[in-house]
């Protein structure tokens, strides 16, 4: 925090017991119109994030050595999608890159572009960006002497920089200027704030995934609370098959919330606005991300292998 001060006086707000970390970042972004200050403190929130985040996921590597449930998991729909010639599109809301790396170890992908998220067989789209995603600054000044700037001055100036939406993938921590051109980037991050979303994305990436979307014939859900509201307008406008659904969650509460939010009743159907045709079952694992992949790998391959499964009351 101290490398970004900017952000320091609103970190007691954060820390409150009870408090939705969420909820208080929402209600931060929405006085930024009336003040200034508050585009300063954004702006170091992400670069925050970009940098904790990037800091916490090497040292957490120098620990799991490569042996994460993102790998058992990737190993599983891999054997399921190598059986059955199907494709697999993974949305994450997550910033870190450790679907990469698995995907990486596992799939043999190697991510060395934009254009690397969108294959043939796998497709991995992660809507509120990436703490190694850069968006170039294409304010004048800032490309004319790209070189007198550091990241203290893009965080001074951040209610008149123009973020531009070419996104390139930055190699080091904190992010300045990338590319043969050495290019001025500010960190791709959304805010995480509740019941809004706000896609940094490319806009290929998007459209790859509503072109996917209505073949979507299974859908798992990890740690996932289904609070993006224009990710879930994009399913009920997209969706277009009877996709079965699993839904995994720490705990009965998060499973129901997950269901709740997806405008599902258990057990029950998800109806979509533009599609009459119901999700057509909902399996709740409770056990966690951990719980799935080392207890309940059997429900996993069932339920990809028949693409159907029994609903179980929390």
């Amino acid at each position: 925090m101290q490398q970004f001060r900017e952000c320091m006086e609103i970190v007691p707000w954060l820390r409150k017991r009870g408090v939705s970390v969420e909820g208080e970042l929402g209600r931060l972004q929405a006085q930024k119109e009336s003040f200034p200050r508050v585009h300063q403190e954004l702006a170091a929130i992400r670069y925050y994030l970009h940098v904790a985040l990037w800091s916490c996921q090497l040292a957490w590597g120098e620990r799991h050595r490569g042996i994460t449930n993102h790998a058992v998991l990737l190993r599983e729909i891999e054997r399921w999608r190598y059986a059955s010639s199907e494709s697999v599109c993974f949305v994450t809301f997550n910033y870190d890159t450790m679907l990469e790396d698995a995907m990486r170890q596992v799939l043999g992908i190697e991510i060395r572009g934009l254009n690397s998220y969108l294959q043939e067989q796998y497709s991995l789209v992660k809507l509120h960006g990436s703490i190694n995603w850069g968006r170039e600054v294409s304010n004048g000044s800032v490309i004319s002497a790209p070189h007198t700037y550091n990241q203290q001055r893009l965080i001074q100036e951040a209610a008149t920089l123009q973020i531009s939406d070419r996104y390139v993938l930055a190699a080091r921590r904190p992010m300045l200027r990338e590319g043969d051109a050495q290019r001025v980037v500010f960190p791709a991050l959304s805010i995480p704030v509740e019941r809004k979303d706000e896609f940094n994305c490319p806009s290929d990436h998007v459209q790859r995934l509503k072109e996917l979307l209505p073949k979507v014939t299974r859908i798992i859900t990890i740690g996932w609370r289904a609070t993006e509201k224009d990710f879930i307008d994009l399913l009920q406008k997209q969706l277009t098959e009877k996709p079965s659904l699993m839904v995994v969650s720490g705990d009965a509460n998060g499973a129901k919330e997950t269901v709740s939010n997806l405008g599902i009743e258990l057990p029950g159907k998800l109806r979509t606005n533009s599609n009459p045709q119901p999700m057509t079952a909902t399996l709740l694992v409770q056990s966690g991300f951990t719980g799935l992949v080392t207890e309940e790998i059997d429900r996993l391959e069932e339920f990809l292998r028949s693409g159907l499964a029994l609903v179980r009351q929390a």
